[in-house]
């Protein structure tokens, strides 16, 4: 545990001790933010929630998540510092789990950064807020932002070049978030009704969407972890062929 908090401190250094972290996140706020004031419904009928926000983090996500990770080992790979990393009295698995603890870092200061939108709500509100889908929606935001931290985590193990790992990792996300979308399946609900379940099930939106509503089913809960934990052990894998 303590490699793991060493790893993580030293790569949180490298995001928030330039303007890396800092650019990322005033970004994804700025582009959620304008098209939440844009076409949020609370300024025209006054409906206190966030479903334009939360609708849109998917996708922005599928952004996000890889130009965060990207550099994570891509650049480890290029400066050749990679053998040095594996030659320290540190597990491979600590050190994957604390390059990743970083982004998540990241992931949840940005998540703070957002509090201000449901402030303003609060604060202009004429009617009581829900907050039960607003909660929901930040406690989906973070269990799928940690999954695609890990998709992310070992796109950029498979490539020495940043710009590679940024857009395979945007590609999954892609995949992810698009083409296994509750539309995309019931599309194919006509061809086969099993293969439009499993598409819906693989999918990121169909388990978000019910965790957005406040509804927080452990199935979907089970969904991100282990995405993550799968993800996780690709990047450990991918990291050990180093070795040899």
């Amino acid at each position: 545990m303590k490699s793991i908090l060493i790893v993580a401190k030293r790569e949180c250094g490298a995001y928030f001790g330039t303007p890396i972290a800092w650019i990322f996140i005033a970004l994804q706020i700025a582009i959620l933010s304008f098209f939440f004031f844009l076409y949020s419904p609370f300024f025209i009928i006054e409906s206190a929630d966030m479903r334009v926000w939360f609708g849109l983090t998917p996708f922005t996500m599928m952004v996000f998540a890889p130009a965060v990770t990207m550099r994570l080992w891509s650049e480890e790979l290029r400066t050749g510092s990679t053998e040095v990393l594996l030659s320290l009295p540190v597990k491979v698995r600590d050190l994957v789990i604390g390059k990743w603890l970083a982004s998540v870092v990241v992931l949840l200061a940005s998540v703070v950064c957002s509090f201000g939108i449901p402030a303003t709500i609060f604060w202009m509100a004429a009617s009581p807020v829900d907050w039960g889908p607003i909660i929901g929606g930040y406690i989906g935001t973070v269990l799928a932002g940690m999954m695609f931290l890990a998709l992310g985590s070992w796109v950029s193990a498979l490539s020495k070049n940043q710009v590679v790992s940024l857009l395979v990792g945007v590609t999954a996300g892609i995949v992810l978030v698009l083409a296994l979308s509750p539309d995309f399946a019931a599309f194919l609900t006509s061809t086969s009704e099993p293969l439009a379940r499993t598409v819906e099930a693989l999918g990121v939106q169909s388990h978000f969407r019910s965790i957005e509503r406040g509804v927080l089913a452990i199935s979907d809960v089970v969904y991100f972890l282990s995405g993550s934990c799968l993800f996780l052990a690709l990047t450990v894998f991918q990291v050990e062929l180093k070795k040899q």
